[in-house]
This record gives C-alpha cells, sequence and structure tokens, in this order.
C-alpha cells in the first residue's frame, strides 16, 4: 500500500508496508537493542548542551522582535507540460499560458495567505515567550533593548507542479509499476535577522520550504475472478483552502524553528571553548520536550 498525506517538508514519498510478527529469538535482539538505545538515551539526557539549552527554555529570556512582513506572495506554475505547443512558444506566451492554465496560483489569494501565515506566525511567537512588535516600530520602541532583532520575512514564493508518482510491486515474478502526477505547491519563505542598535550588526539569511500535495493510497491486488493484476487507488484532489491552511500550518512551524536558532545560539554561547556542538535541538512547546531536530528547521544560507 501507498499512503501520502497532505504536507511535508520536501519532495519525500515513501511506501508503507505491513510488517510481519517477528520470530521469538528476533523479538528477544530486539529488546536487547531497545535497552542499548535507553541507556544511550539516558546519557545523551546529560549532556552538557542539553542541560545549557534547559537553563534557555526555563528562564525569562527577554527577546524582542520587530517582525516585517512580506509585500506580496510571488507565485509560478510550471506545468508546461500540461500545456499543448509549449515547447514552441515564446518565453512571454509560456508565462502567460503558465499563469492562464493554472490549477491554483492564479486564484490564490495573497491577502488571505499572509493574513494566516503573519496572524499564526505572531500569536506563536508571543506564546513562546517572544514581544513582538511589527514594522516600524523598531526605531521608536527597540533601539535602546539590548536584545532587539528585525525579522524580515523578505520573500514568501508558491511553486505549483506536478509530481510525478510510480508505485509497484510483484506478483509471481512480474513486476507492475503504475504511474500517476499529483498536484503540488511549494511554500518557500525567505528570512532575514539582525540584531537592532548594535552598530555593523550580522545579518542572517534563514531559508524553508514545505510542499502540500494530493492525498494518495493506491495498491495492487491479484483479482480472484479474473486472475489478472489490477491497481485501486483514491486521490483526494489538494484544493486551494488546503495552500491557505497551509499558511497558517507554517506560520506557526516557522515561530517554531526562529525559537530554536535562538535556543542553539545561547547555546553554542555558553558552551566552553572548544567545545563542538553536534546536536541541533528543537524545543516543543506544547509537550514541553527538547529533542534533536533533524530537517525540521531553518536552514541557514549564509552570515554576514
Amino acid at each position: 500500500m501507498t499512503i501520502y498525506s497532505r504536507f511535508s517538508r520536501y519532495h519525500l514519498f515513501r511506501k508503507t508496508k505491513v510488517t510481519p510478527p517477528l520470530p521469538d529469538k528476533t523479538r528477544y535482539s530486539c529488546f536487547i537493542g531497545l535497552v542499548i538505545l535507553a541507556g544511550v538515551a539516558g546519557l545523551h539526557s546529560c549532556l552538557p548542551e542539553r542541560k545549557v539549552a534547559n537553563t534557555f527554555i526555563e528562564s525569562p529570556h527577554m527577546i524582542t522582535l520587530a517582525v516585517n512582513p512580506p509585500a506580496a506572495v510571488f507565485k509560478f506554475n510550471h506545468k508546461g507540460e500540461a500545456v499543448a505547443g509549449f515547447d514552441s512558444m515564446t518565453q512571454a506566451r509560456q508565462d502567460s499560458a503558465l499563469w492562464s492554465s493554472s490549477r491554483y496560483v492564479q486564484f490564490i489569494s495573497d491577502s488571505i495567505v499572509l493574513e494566516n501565515y503573519m496572524n499564526s506566525l505572531i500569536d506563536e511567537l508571543r506564546a513562546s515567550g517572544f514581544n513582538v512588535y511589527l514594522e516600524g516600530a523598531y526605531d521608536s520602541v527597540l533601539a535602546g533593548k539590548p536584545q532587539s532583532y528585525l525579522f524580515e520575512i523578505s520573500q514568501v514564493q508558491l511553486d505549483e507542479y506536478y509530481y510525478p508518482l510510480e508505485d509497484e510491486d510483484s506478483f509471481l515474478d512480474t513486476i507492475y509499476f503504475k504511474k500517476f502526477n499529483l498536484n503540488a505547491v511549494d511554500f518557500s519563505c525567505w528570512f532575514n535577522l539582525r540584531k537592532i542598535g548594535s552598530g555593523k550588526s550580522r545579518k542572517t539569511l534563514l531559508y524553508s520550504t514545505n510542499t502540500a500535495y494530493d492525498t494518495f493510497d493506491g495498491r495492487f491486488f491479484n483479482d480472484p475472478f479474473s486472475g489478472t493484476v489490477r491497481y485501486k487507488y483514491t486521490i483526494d484532489t489538494l484544493k486551494i483552502s488546503d495552500v491557505y491552511d497551509m499558511a497558517k500550518y507554517l506560520g506557526k512551524k516557522h515561530a517554531g524553528y526562529l525559537y530554536d536558532f535562538f535556543l542553539n545560539q545561547y547555546v553554542a554561547k555558553h558552551m566552553p571553548e572548544g567545545y563542538d556542538e553536534e546536536i541541533y535541538y528543537h524545543y516543543d512547546r506544547t509537550r514541553k520536550t527538547l529533542s534533536p531536530a533533524t530537517e525540521d528547521r531553518f536552514e541557514i544560507l549564509d552570515t554576514k
């Protein structure tokens, strides 16, 4: 069975398979492995950087943010394969055809995307303990505060395209394939972060991208009546309302990413000289848990 849910950080699609029951010896081996992993987790909980991270979480970090929203949303359609004679068109005609034939981007409202995103972002930033001001306030209010930062959402971009999906399975030494095109919309954001009132402060460029796409569930099966292999599937097509929901979801998500950025900066600053920090931490405010962040974080593009 292949199941694809609505949101993904990257264009990552995986098959889900039912795992058969384990033999007794294998279960015992897995139990020993779990005991070892538990011991490793216990050691991990004592890591010095984790203790420093907990200090940041438990202390009243008076960080003030001036949030500068984007003026518009950049929107592009990349479904050229769906336009007849696309390759023979001029660039101007291609752009016009892509826009007029788009299923999503021509109908998506910039104001709804930005309203959903910014309201969710600001609410979560404040819930995480930040003092938040909107653009323009930092000139008169924030210049004298030592921990004040300008957080600028420099660009929000939506990209519509087809994601080619191929499913496969084998029956009696024969491999069967089925191909689909799923509707997908990438939601990408670029951010500038810099300290206010510190002269020539460094600017950090941050980035994040997520994807919303058709929900898909399909599988091959052997039809006992005809003796042939058939394919059964359902597709829940992506809707414009799903893109608006993604904007709200990512506003909260990116606020958490920013909290994690300051958290890990604090850890790096308070570790002993020469100590190499190996773990980038994520703090879940709702569950009050601290855990390593893998790909679920801002990508740091540049610091200058």
